[in-house]
């Protein structure tokens, strides 16, 4: 099954080129005040208002947020407003960013680029099967109609990398988040590729990123599960 969301299209997103990025001011995320290394893998997650998906890091938007470091240092923070949840990144430059959110039954990679695009796994025997590759959409730094009828269809949104400040993704998923399992990947096209967890083997790193097979074992374990704070 591939699903038809408004304005998709099954062609690759085009390469990303810092110099075709629109830039504006540093961004002003909040210090890596929790950096997880729970021994039982759980994120906590805390409660605050949304903030708003437009790619720049308001000043105070993202106070109170968890933060985890990815494994070349950029900050990725994590909140929610009760129902979804929040999640941005906050790289050096503009990239390729897949956010990995895990259910007992379902896997979705949320991918976002210079477009968005989602690939599903659905668990299958001892391994996962692919049910639909990705299906590239929502390529305008500017109209958010696309992204906004991808949020109704498939229960996610993201920014591109043109949108807003330069290596700053913000994530809005609407799907069951808590009690899920999540892992992060992030690339450009001058550095390898960044993770999180910061501890992920090389097979599961690789899990991560590159064209999804029709099959995957993915090692959950290797995840953090998400839990619902109310502070």
């Amino acid at each position: 099954m591939v699903l038809a969301v408004a304005g998709c299209a099954s062609t690759e997103p085009s390469s990303i080129s810092t110099a075709q990025a629109a830039t504006s001011a540093t961004t002003t995320a909040p210090p890596a005040t929790t950096h997880p290394s729970d021994p039982n893998r759980t994120l906590w997650v805390p409660r605050h208002r949304a903030p708003t998906i437009d790619g720049v890091i308001e000043h105070g938007e993202w106070d109170g947020a968890t933060v985890a470091l990815m494994t070349d240092g950029s900050p990725m923070l994590w909140m929610h407003d009760g129902e979804a949840l929040y999640a941005a990144l906050d790289g050096s430059s503009i990239g390729a960013v897949n956010l990995a959110v895990a259910s007992d039954s379902e896997i979705w990679i949320l991918h976002s680029s210079a477009a968005l695009g989602s690939a599903l796994y659905r668990a299958d025997g001892s391994a996962w099967g692919l049910d639909h590759e990705f299906v590239w959409c929502c390529r305008s730094a500017t109209d958010d109609s696309a992204r906004l009828a991808l949020l109704a269809e498939e229960g996610w949104q993201a920014t591109i990398g043109f949108t807003g400040d330069e290596g700053v993704v913000e994530y809005q998923v609407n799907l069951p988040w808590a009690g899920a399992r999540v892992a992060v990947s992030f690339q450009t096209e001058s550095t390898a590729p960044a993770f999180w967890p910061e501890d992920l083997t090389t097979p599961a790193q690789d899990d991560l990123i590159g064209r999804p097979p029709d099959t995957e074992d993915f090692d959950l374990d290797e995840w953090y599960r998400l839990e619902a704070a109310d502070r």
